[in-house]
C-alpha cells in the first residue's frame, strides 16, 4: 500500500495570522477608496463576505452588514474586516 506523504501547508492552519491581517487591512483600504463607487462597492461588498469567512471563519459573516448600505459611503468608513482581525487576534484564535 502506497501512502501519499505530501503535506499541505494549510492543514488545520490556513494562512499565517499576519498575512490574514494584512489582507484585511488592504481590503479595507480599497473599500475606503476605490470600492466607494456605487455598484462597484456593492459588488465588492458581496465578494468581501466569502473572503472574510475564508480569512476569519464564521466571524467573517459580520461583513454581511456592508451590503445593506446601497450608497457604499457609510460602510466604507468602518474597517469591518480589520476589526474582525483585531478581535480574532485579541481572542487568541
Amino acid at each position: 500500500m502506497v501512502r501519499n506523504k505530501t503535506k499541505t501547508k494549510s492543514k488545520g492552519k490556513g494562512l499565517p495570522l499576519f498575512l490574514k491581517f494584512v489582507i484585511s487591512i488592504v481590503w479595507d483600504l480599497l473599500d475606503f477608496t476605490i470600492f466607494r463607487i456605487p455598484v462597484i462597492g456593492t459588488v465588492t461588498d458581496l465578494i468581501s463576505i466569502p473572503l472574510a469567512i475564508a480569512l476569519w471563519g464564521p466571524l467573517g459573516l459580520i461583513t454581511s452588514w456592508e451590503v445593506l448600505d446601497p450608497t457604499d459611503q457609510l460602510d466604507a468608513e468602518i474597517p469591518t474586516m480589520t476589526i474582525i482581525g483585531i478581535l480574532t487576534i485579541l481572542k487568541g484564535d
